[in-house]
């Protein structure tokens, strides 16, 4: 059935806010959340429901998702070696898995090593061992349970499929009396008689029974004696199970979809943001910036306003005055004036290396030190890293995941500022244009928000919570909208949380109600 007027104008809005890379849920709420704006009643939302449902692609069944089979050789038993094999089975994904096994803490193992590398067997079947061992530092381990869990990603899906999975393995680790019977030893002399008729020996390890040369023993009908065991041995008891995998949720639900723009792609590593009151965050995706009172550096420093005391100040800035230029170690300073810089209020001899210690602490940096220099030039430099509850293979994993879904990756100093722990910096002006201008160096990535200590480009009205995300990527700027209570919208169009948007000169960007524009990076001076 076409669909005409109201019914017609809700599918369109829709289809425009979530783009390509959508759900059935994510439809349905927000086709609800539409109707209830535009006042349409619920036969118009079943309509356009259906409508979607012909467009989209089906959902697979849980069957189509992958299983899990152990095989334990043994069951674990305190203070043995454990080396389970894994057997993947997941015909429905083409791509290899990105496995990581988390082994309870409390028992012997390589925590160092939790990513595992699995070996294909066929087509959409893999294999893997994790070695570990029934001991806590090297002595028995206590009875009781114990945790393994398994995490399983993979790239490269159609956005219908979910990629991650997770399960929770439960060894139970028996009480001694229990794993290991304990030993019945009876040593009777030549007159006694021991009658054991009908006992169970299978809840002993070890049985001695020892008598003399008239003694008697009586093992009639008792259980696990050689006299009650089949004329064949039984079979091994299974020691291979099954492992429901679930959907991880949590990380589904970060996966970013692509926004799409209407507007042409633009190459650039230098950009600005300019908002509304005529505050400015220029953006530098550089390894390495300069300084200085020159143009030819990407950030221009003089005395402001103009004037002639202010102008005779600006001459003892050099031409290029520092460099500043992220390192395996820190960010390293390099003095390249004739009046000397100063961090933390310690004269660099040459150069300093400000390591990743110093992440979400400020530090002071001073331009004309020199006896000579009547007046300094001060600034002062945020350092912002990674998150530190999460592993750097996982936030490794994210930003190529992001890189997948824009279609391009990230330049080689987003993996070294991974390594040094160091997204970005933040300098900010105290001498003049304090509050007017900022420069950012972003490295691999930068937030957007209200907290001086979190974000790099700063917002009023946003509160403490970051609201995006810059990163480049292929010499490209993207913003991803992350959760928040404020709506983001590039060019009057909502960004919906998750999203991963390329900017472009000329866009018009608004968090809530404060209104900016992304364009080409312009200093103040240079205008």
């Amino acid at each position: 059935m076409a669909l005409e007027g109201n019914e017609l104008l809700l599918f369109q809005m829709v289809k425009n806010q979530l783009g390509e890379n959508i759900s059935m849920k994510e439809v349905r709420a927000t086709v609800s959340g539409v109707a209830a704006i535009l006042k349409l009643d619920q036969h118009s939302v079943d309509v356009v429901l259906d409508e979607f449902r012909t467009i989209l692609p089906p959902v697979p069944s849980s069957d189509f998702y992958p299983r899990l089979f152990v095989d334990w050789g043994d069951m674990p038993r305190v203070g043995v070696q454990c080396r389970p094999e894994f057997t993947l089975i997941c015909p429905g994904y083409a791509s290899k898995p990105d496995i990581r096994v988390t082994i309870d803490r409390e028992l012997d193992h390589d925590a160092s090593d939790c990513y595992v590398r699995a070996k294909t067997e066929d087509i959409g079947l893999w294999s893997f061992h994790v070695p570990f061992r029934m001991t806590s530092q090297g002595l028995d381990c206590r009875p009781g349970y114990y945790l393994l869990e398994v995490q399983i990603a993979f790239r490269e899906v159609p956005s219908c499929i979910p990629r991650f999975f997770r399960v929770g393995i439960r060894l139970h680790a028996p009480s001694v009396p229990d794993s290991k019977g304990g030993v019945l030893e009876i040593d009777g002399d030549g007159q006694s008689i021991v009658n054991i008729q009908g006992c169970d020996l299978r809840q002993f390890a070890k049985v001695v029974l020892k008598a003399g040369q008239d003694g008697v023993i009586n093992l009639a009908s008792a259980q696990g004696s050689s006299l009650d065991m089949p004329s064949s041995c039984p079979e091994k008891a299974t020691t291979t199970y099954e492992y429901k995998l679930k959907i991880d949720y949590q990380k589904q639900e970060r996966v970013p979809k692509l926004f799409f723009s209407r507007r042409p792609c633009a190459h650039l590593d230098a950009a600005g943001f300019y908002f509304e009151d005529g505050r400015r965050a220029m953006i530098f995706a550089r390894p390495k910036i300069t300084l200085g009172r020159s143009r030819d550096n990407d950030v221009v420093i003089r005395f402001l306003p103009r004037s002639e005391e202010n102008d005779r100040h600006s001459g003892n800035i050099s031409r290029t005055h520092l460099l500043a230029e992220l390192t395996p170690n820190g960010v390293e300073i390099q003095d390249e004036s004739r009046s000397g810089v100063e961090v933390n209020y310690s004269v660099v001899r040459g150069r300093h290396v400000i390591s990743s210690i110093f992440v979400g602490e400020a530090v002071h940096i001073d331009l004309g030190v020199t006896g000579t220099v009547p007046k300094k030039f001060e600034m002062e430099m945020s350092l912002f890293g990674p998150d530190r509850t999460e592993h750097s293979d996982e936030l490794e994993y994210w930003d190529d995941l992001v890189c997948e879904i824009a279609g391009g990756k990230l330049a080689r100093i987003a993996r070294m500022a991974l390594e040094t722990g160091i997204n970005a910096i933040r300098y900010d002006r105290l001498t003049s244009l304090r509050d007017e201008e900022s420069y950012v160096q972003l490295f691999r990535e930068v937030l957007v928000g209200g907290s001086p200590a979190k974000c790099g480009v700063l917002l009023k009205e946003s509160g403490s919570h970051p609201l995006a995300r810059l990163v480049h990527i292929d010499r490209m700027f993207w913003m991803e909208s992350l959760p928040g209570s404020l709506d983001i919208t590039i060019d009057g169009e909502v960004l919906p949380a998750r999203s991963i948007a390329p900017l472009v000169p000329g866009m018009e960007v608004q968090f809530g109600h404060e209104r900016l524009r992304f364009d080409r990076a312009l200093q103040f001076y240079l205008d």
